[in-house]
Formats: structure tokens, C-alpha cells, sequence
């Protein structure tokens, strides 16, 4: 594969011999695993849309074949970082009407954290991905090579743009500016059209229209 080529890949992800994510559903089942509409995934060769040693393997690898690749930390989610523990009053969550426990998972500001502790009144939370510091062992079989422009463009909106709804018709990628969820409306920030925007011109000959 090359740079700009958008692949879809199936996979099973293990570490320390037990899944953690796979796009089979035969295997899901066979492992007795509850996963529903399981898919290969895109992936934009180049463009960082799985982990770098997952990328790196398949640039040397053609439609059909399939791999089993181990992925060091550095190449995976990077180390454990003890800066990414942090301690906070366990007040602090009461006020919010909030109880933690050891185990579950909570978003404070912009970060997602795992719950270490809770201990005489201070919380330890572990900010790190949780396949940080981890090898990573994964299965890759690629399934087809997207050729159309158009195919390929709505697979780069559903990877860019995520849940604003969009549609490729006529050589027009037509991309939904403001989501609207129950009451809530917010339009779509900057970053990300310009992030699409570059996407579909660089890699395909389609037009994008917001709507």
C-alpha cells in the first residue's frame, strides 16, 4: 500500500493474550465476545488513522494478504506516564454530587480517566490510554483497496467529520454544518472542515458542499 491508498482492514487487537478490540464478528462470537455490526474499518495510509505500527504494516502489505504483527509501546499508545496520575479531594466530586469508585471511568475538563483509588479522602485518577506502556499483538487481514472517489470520500467524512451526517452524490460531498442531538444544535468547528477539506482535495476528485 501507499500513502493516500484507503484500505479496509480487519483486525483482532490482543495484549497479554486477551482481545481487546477486533472487527470480526466470526471471532467475536467464537470468543464469546458482544460486539454488534462488526466491519472493517477505512484507513487513509498516511493520514494516522490507526496507531503507527499498525500503518507501517500495512504499507507493505497487498489485498488479501494477512499478517500477525506485534507493536511495541512507542509505536503503539506511547509509555505509561506518571504525570497522567494525578490526585484530587474526593470533595471535590461530592460537590458535584458525584461518588467515584476504584475501577470506572470519568471525564474531567477535556480528558477521559480511569478511577485508581479511592483512599481518606483523595482520588487518584490514571489519565494514560489504557494501552499505554503495552505491547500490542494484532491479526490484519486487508480486505479491498477503495478505487472510487466517491466511495472513498464518504468513508473520509465518517472518519473526519464523525457524527455530522453526509452524503456523496454527483461528485459533491454534501456535509451537514450543524448537528442537531434532541434540543442541543453546534455547528461544526473550523478545525475539522478544514481538516475534511484538505482530505477530500489532497486524496480524491470530489467537491465538498455543507448543507
Amino acid at each position: 500500500m501507499e500513502e493516500g491508498d484507503l484500505v479496509l482492514v480487519n483486525y483482532v487487537g490482543k495484549t497479554d493474550g486477551e482481545i481487546f478490540d477486533l472487527t470480526v464478528e466470526d471471532r467475536a462470537e467464537e470468543e464469546g465476545i458482544p460486539k454488534d455490526n462488526l466491519e472493517p474499518i477505512p484507513v487513509l495510509v498516511g493520514e494516522g488513522y490507526v496507531i503507527e505500527g499498525f500503518e507501517e504494516a500495512l504499507e507493505d502489505m497487498e489485498v488479501g494478504e494477512e499478517q500477525e504483527i506485534e507493536v511495541e509501546p512507542e509505536k503503539a499508545y506511547g509509555p505509561r506516564e506518571s504525570d497522567n496520575v494525578e490526585t484530587y479531594p474526593e470533595k471535590e466530586f461530592e460537590n458535584q454530587g458525584v461518588q467515584v469508585h476504584p475501577g470506572e471511568e470519568l471525564r474531567i475538563g477535556n480528558r477521559r480517566g480511569r478511577v485508581m483509588s479511592v483512599n481518606s479522602g483523595r482520588v487518584r485518577v490514571d489519565f494514560n490510554h489504557p494501552l499505554a506502556g503495552k505491547t500490542l499483538e494484532y491479526e490484519i487481514e486487508v480486505v479491498e483497496k477503495v478505487e472510487d472517489d466517491e466511495e472513498k470520500a464518504g468513508y473520509i467524512a465518517q472518519r473526519v467529520a464523525g457524527h455530522f451526517d453526509s452524503e456523496v452524490e454527483n461528485g459533491v460531498l454534501k456535509v451537514e454544518e450543524v448537528h442537531s442531538h434532541g434540543d442541543h444544535e453546534h455547528p461544526m468547528p473550523d478545525q475539522m472542515k478544514e481538516e475534511l477539506e484538505r482530505q477530500i482535495e489532497e486524496y480524491t476528485d470530489v467537491e465538498v458542499e455543507y448543507v
